[in-house]
C-alpha cells in the first residue's frame, strides 16, 4: 500500500498481503476495492474487520442466505417485503418473523461478512484505496474479524493461480519458517503445519515443492498465504557491526560495542512504536534462543529496557588479554544478536520493516 495516498493496485499488492498490512499496523478505516462492477467496501476497526450496521449490504446479504440453503426464496421475498413496509432493517424483521434464533442469525452474518471478501483474493489486477479514519456511524453487527485467520481461509479459497505466480519468489530463492509472535492464534490446519515443518528444511520453494507430500498447487497456496503474513520469509540480512581489524585496541573495542549498542536501542525503539510495550519481551524472546551459541562473554547478557545488552566486565578482560581469535568471537556475537533481533522484527512486521530496519542501522554505522 502507499503509504502517502493510500492507494494501489492488486497487481502490485495482492489482496492477502493488504490484509495483513492492515492488521499488522492496526488502521482503521474503510478498504474500497474497485472491481469491474459496484466497488466493494471493507471496514476495519483498529486492524479487525468489522460489519457495519449503517453500510449493511441487505440485498447481498438475501443472496448469500439463498446460495447458502438456509432459506427459500419466497421466505426471504416475504422478509424482504415486511422489512420494506414497516420501514425496519432486514436484521430486525428476521428475528422478529421468527426466521433465526439470534447466536444463527449471528454467526451467518460473521459468515457473510467474510464471504464478501474471498473472491477479491483472486483478483489479478485491481485498484484499490484505503480511506483512514472513522467508520460510519452507529453500531457494527459483527466486529473483531481476525484478519490473519481471514488471510488463510481467503488464500485456502483461492483458484487464480497466477496471482500465486505473481507473488511466490523463484523457486531457488532462498525461503524459511519464520516463528512470529502471533503463530499460535493461527487456525492452521495439520497440513499447513505440515507444510510449516518442511520449510525449516527445504529451504527454497523448489526444495518445497520437492519434499511436500502434498500437490504442488496446493503447497503453493499454504506457502503464499504464509509469506503474506510473515510466517514465512527469506532469511533476515545481516547487519554488521564492524569491519574486523587485527589489532583491535581497547578503545577500538569500547567504541565497537558502543556503536553496537546503539543499534540494538534503534532497533528497539523501532518495535517499540510498531507494536508498543511487549517490544521488550518480542526481542528478549529472540535473543534467549541464541543465548547458547554466542561467546561466553556475551552469555551473561542482560536485556535493559532501553534495549541495550549489558555484559559483566569481563568484556574489557576478554577482548585485550584473549587475543585476536577472541576478538572476533566477541564481533561474530554481536552480528548474530543483531541478526537475531532484526529477524525478530520480520517475524513480527513482516519483510517490508526488516527492509527499512536494515538500512536505518547501515546509517548507524556509516555515521560511526
Amino acid at each position: 500500500m502507499d503509504q502517502t495516498s493510500g492507494r494501489g493496485n492488486l497487481a502490485r499488492t495482492p489482496f492477502a498481503r493488504l490484509l495483513a498490512e492492515i492488521w499488522q499496523k492496526e488502521f482503521t478505516g474503510t478498504l474500497v476495492v474497485k472491481t469491474g462492477g459496484e466497488p466493494q467496501s471493507f471496514f476495519f476497526d483498529a486492524g479487525a474487520m468489522a460489519l457495519i450496521r449503517a453500510a449493511f449490504p441487505e440485498q447481498a446479504f438475501l443472496r448469500f442466505l439463498l446460495t447458502a440453503g438456509v432459506s427459500d426464496l419466497i421466505t426471504l421475498a416475504g422478509i424482504e417485503e415486511s422489512a420494506r413496509q414497516k420501514g425496519a432493517s432486514l436484521v430486525r424483521t428476521m428475528l422478529e418473523a421468527s426466521l433465526f434464533e439470534p447466536i444463527r442469525l449471528w454467526s451467518w452474518l460473521d459468515a457473510f461478512a467474510k464471504a464478501e471478501a474471498y473472491p477479491v483474493f483472486d483478483l489479478e489486477e485491481a485498484g484499490f484505496e484505503f480511506r483512514p479514519g472513522r467508520l460510519p456511524e452507529g453500531p457494527a453487527y459483527v466486529r473483531n474479524i481476525f484478519l490473519p485467520n481471514l488471510v488463510l481461509e481467503g488464500s485456502r479459497r483461492m483458484t487464480n493461480d497466477a496471482v500465486l505466480a505473481a507473488h511466490l519468489p523463484a523457486g531457488n530463492e532462498p525461503v524459511q519458517s519464520l516463528s512470529p509472535y502471533f503463530l499460535d492464534l493461527l487456525d492452521l490446519t495439520p497440513h499447513e503445519r505440515y507444510v510449516l515443518d518442511i520449510l525449516s528444511t527445504a529451504q527454497t520453494p523448489a526444495g518445497l515443492w520437492a519434499s511436500s507430500d502434498l500437490a504442488e498447487r496446493e503447497s503453493r497456496r499454504i506457502l503464499f498465504a504464509f509469506l503474506c503474513l510473515g510466517v514465512a520469509g527469506t532469511p533476515p540480512a545481516k547487519p554488521k557491526t564492524a569491519r574486523l581489524s587485527a589489532d583491535l585496541s581497547l578503545a577500538d573495542m569500547d567504541r565497537l560495542f558502543g556503536l553496537f549498542n546503539a543499534k540494538c536501542s534503534a532497533v528497539f525503539r523501532y518495535m517499540s512504536k510498531e507494536i508498543g510495550p511487549v517490544a521488550l519481551s518480542v526481542i528478549g524472546k529472540s535473543l534467549e534462543d541464541v543465548r547458547g551459541r554466542l561467546d561466553p562473554a556475551f552469555q551473561g547478557f542482560e536485556l535493559q529496557p532501553d534495549g541495550r545488552i549489558e555484559l559483566k566486565s569481563f568484556l574489557k578482560m576478554n577482548a585485550t588479554l584473549g587475543g585476536d581469535e577472541n576478538r572476533k568471537a566477541l564481533l561474530r556475537s554481536m552480528d548474530e544478536v543483531l541478526v537475531a533481533e532484526v529477524l525478530a522484527v520480520k517475524r513480527t512486521l513482516g519483510p517490508a520493516h526488516e527492509s527499512t530496519l536494515v538500512r536505518s542501522l547501515e546509517r548507524i554505522g556509516d555515521s560511526g
